[in-house]
């Protein structure tokens, strides 16, 4: 499992349209919006990294999204967990 942290970031005046989008994917939790900056701190959860990477890459396709930044990754292989 691979749990990201990302910033999505907008025009101010998209933040919520636009955290709206991100939120629709599977996995994905919007933890806060700041409407001034137009940043959208984001929490994906996938299955492995290259879900993850095709989850954030597929942010960056919306409407108004300027940037998507990667902040923190963790990757756990579940059967190191048993």
């Amino acid at each position: 499992m691979a749990i990201s942290s990302l910033i999505v970031e907008t025009a101010p005046e998209h933040v919520e349209r636009v955290a709206a989008e991100v939120a629709a994917f599977d996995g994905v939790t919007i933890e806060a919006t700041d409407q001034a900056t137009g940043q959208i701190v984001v929490v994906l959860e996938a299955e492995s990294i290259d879900a993850s990477h095709k989850t954030a890459s597929e942010f960056a396709a919306i409407k108004d999204v300027w940037n998507v930044n990667l902040i923190y990754v963790n990757v756990e292989d579940e059967r190191e967990q048993d």
